[in-house]
């Protein structure tokens, strides 16, 4: 969608989409969990949430000098998208780290 022009052209939501992203397909690629890859995804998950947080703040900065304004569909707003992409970016890294441990543990289990 970035590519064809569908979406908003921002910095921040391009990185933190690229994130959401990458973090998806790591999810899917479920039995390829080396230590790698999950230090890949631990750096991937800052990175995200650091993009994130620094767009979700400059949002409260807006509020506290009172220029802040509402778009008219308030889930397009960036203070919002921004929110979203934080729980999203931690929700991912959490599960992949918790479905690499429940098979640490069936792997123990086996032996």
């Amino acid at each position: 969608m970035d590519l064809m022009g569908y979406v908003y052209i921002c910095p921040f939501c391009r990185a933190q989409r690229t994130v959401i992203a990458i973090l998806g397909l790591v999810m899917i690629l479920h039995p390829l969990r080396h230590f790698i890859l999950l230090y890949i995804t631990s750096i991937l998950g800052f990175y995200g949430t650091f993009v994130a947080s620094s767009q979700h703040f400059r949002g409260w900065v807006s509020i506290q000098q009172g220029k802040f304004n509402w778009h008219d569909p308030w889930y397009l707003e960036p203070f919002m998208l921004s929110f979203f992409a934080i729980c999203i970016i931690i929700a991912q890294v959490w599960l992949i780290f918790l479905s690499q441990s429940e098979n640490n543990l069936h792997k123990r289990k086996n032996e």
